[in-house]
């Protein structure tokens, strides 16, 4: 096995790796907050209140609620941002997997062409 090939299957290793410790952040941070979301919703059901609402058991509501509608549309485009770059990484991590299993396969054949030269050689 060459040398070069060697270090192409370990570059490729290393970015399958790296690609699939990525996805696993930014799905964790899809879910923390898809979470702080769903907290958001129950606090704030509503998608407008006027700035002078009034609800039971909360001073000043209307301003609280518009703060919340803000965060949970905020949250909204990060969560769509997340989904973007996560789509974007399964398709690196597919090339990824792709390549690697292209030299590997090159790797195979190189191997049984190295096996085949050596039971000629003891057969001739």
């Amino acid at each position: 096995m060459n040398s070069a090939m060697d270090k192409s299957v370990r570059t490729a290793r290393f970015a399958i790796s790296d690609l699939q410790k990525r996805v696993a952040v930014l799905e964790a941070t899809r879910e923390d907050l898809e979470r702080q979301m769903r907290k958001l919703n129950d606090s704030v059901p509503e998608e407008e209140v006027a700035p002078d609402a009034r609800k039971d058991g909360y001073v000043a509501y209307g301003s609280y609620a518009n703060s919340v509608i803000l965060r949970k549309k905020n949250l909204q485009v990060t969560i769509d941002d997340i989904e973007i770059q996560n789509t974007d990484l399964s398709s690196e991590l597919r090339m990824a997997m792709d390549t690697l299993d292209s030299f590997e396969r090159v790797r195979a054949r190189q191997l049984a062409a190295k096996a085949e030269k050596v039971a000629a050689r003891r057969a001739g």
